[in-house]
């Protein structure tokens, strides 16, 4: 199923999330590849969703926190 591309500025939530998503990845020292086995996702997912390029579901962004394990509200928080 596909789903929509997120247009918007660089500010969206989409864009927000991917902010906070790539930054606890990176401080965890996570690969993409590692986060997204956890998560049950595809490594690729998990770059466009740190790229902003997709808005995510809300089950998709819960398993990446908990891939994380971070909770959703604070990962956002730290950027937003």
């Amino acid at each position: 199923m596909n789903r929509p591309v997120a247009r918007g500025p660089r500010s969206s939530p989409a864009a927000t999330f991917g902010r906070a998503l790539a930054q606890e990845r990176q401080r965890q020292a996570k690969s993409m590849n590692t986060l997204a086995q956890i998560a049950g996702t595809q490594a690729s997912e998990i770059s466009r969703l740190e790229r902003g390029l997709r808005d995510p579901r809300l089950s998709t962004m819960v398993r990446v926190a908990e891939a994380l394990d971070v909770s959703l509200s604070g990962m956002v928080d730290e950027i937003g």
